[in-house]
């Protein structure tokens, strides 16, 4: 059987190079980096648990960090909050004190806009935001007798808003006007 195709050099199974089973000839695992299937299989291996263990250390300091800095906040939230209230009530209490020199200034001043830009509003509320009422009527008689032209002139009328040409007119022998025109110099006319 020297003549069978069968037996010729490196056709059987006796020929077959040692190895692992299923590894093609000349493609034996050195384990060297690079060279061979089992390095790089080893390289991808190591460099996934080198990821990895940087992964965990990143996760590790980031849970540090929050952690110190929830213990951080909550030793300043209560006394930014005691902040924030006292804040807020002393602008409210500004607000409340503007109102209360508004309605004090209304019968004596022209203007009562202008007891809130000429006076200290800050002076006027009481302690622990109290407004003082009798400073409020105080401060604004004060401010009359300083500057005498503020003051409202209680002695003149009101003005009067003149005819404009509704309601009834006292003569009914006057035509109607024939325009809007005619009817509003009608009505400043008179």
């Amino acid at each position: 059987m020297a003549d069978d195709p069968q037996n010729t050099p490196g056709n059987g199974p006796e020929d077959k190079p040692e190895g692992e089973p299923g590894t093609a000839p000349g493609s034996e695992p050195t384990g060297e980096a690079g060279k061979g299937a089992k390095g790089d299989q080893a390289d991808a291996v190591k460099t996934a648990e080198t990821a990895r263990a940087a992964a965990e250390k990143r996760a590790s300091e980031a849970e540090t960090e929050a952690s110190r800095l929830r213990r951080s906040n909550a030793a300043t939230r209560g006394t930014d909050l005691d902040a924030m209230r006292e804040e807020i009530r002393a602008e409210f209490t500004q607000q409340l004190v503007r109102a209360e020199l508004r309605a004090a200034a209304a019968g004596k001043l022209r203007d009562p806009a202008d007891a809130l830009a000429l006076l200290d509003v800050s002076a006027l509320s009481g302690s622990g935001g109290d407004i003082d009422a009798a400073a409020v009527a105080a401060a604004v008689d004060q401010l009359v007798k300083d500057k005498p032209y503020l003051a409202a002139d209680s002695s003149a009328p009101a003005p009067a808003w003149g005819d404009v040409g509704a309601g009834q007119r006292e003569s009914a022998d006057e035509p109607e006007p024939a325009t809007p025109l005619d009817r509003l110099r009608r009505a400043y006319s008179a």
